[in-house]
């Protein structure tokens, strides 16, 4: 499974991929918190899941959150912040989110998400029909 993750912190980084480091089945991969380059890359990688920092620069993350689901309504994505409210995790679930980790304290819970979202992506893939919309664009 691809994993898309904004993070400017080291020990974030090192602590995710120390963690997903033991599981074959997780390729991941970081970039910069910068809204246009999480879109492009997210555009050109199409990973199953990315992860969102709040302090995205270049746009807020909950407009980046939108685009996202927006484009590739199947991709998961995952909003990671230290220390923030209810107020504002209920504002990222309810505009499509779908998981918010306090990477202060629920790494477990990321971990088991992104198991959960393996398992699922492993059971429900169709096969890759992107030639499909090919075809459909060519003249008769």
């Amino acid at each position: 499974m691809k994993v898309l993750m904004t993070e400017d912190l080291g020990s974030v980084r090192e602590r995710l991929t120390g963690l997903l480091a033991e599981a074959a089945d997780f390729e991941l991969r970081f970039v910069p918190q910068d809204a246009a380059l999480v879109t492009l890359t997210a555009a050109a990688w199409r990973p199953e899941v990315v992860i969102l920092d709040t302090r995205l620069r270049g746009a807020e993350a909950l407009r980046t959150l939108e685009v996202l689901k927006k484009e590739w309504p199947g991709m998961a994505v995952v909003i990671s912040a230290f220390f923030f409210g209810a107020f504002e995790r209920d504002a990222y679930l309810g505009r499509g989110a779908d998981f918010f980790f306090d990477k202060s304290r629920e790494w477990s819970e990321l971990i088991e998400f992104l198991r959960r979202a393996c398992a699922a992506q492993a059971v429900s893939k169709p096969p890759d029909d992107s030639w499909m919309a090919l075809v459909q664009v060519l003249p008769r």
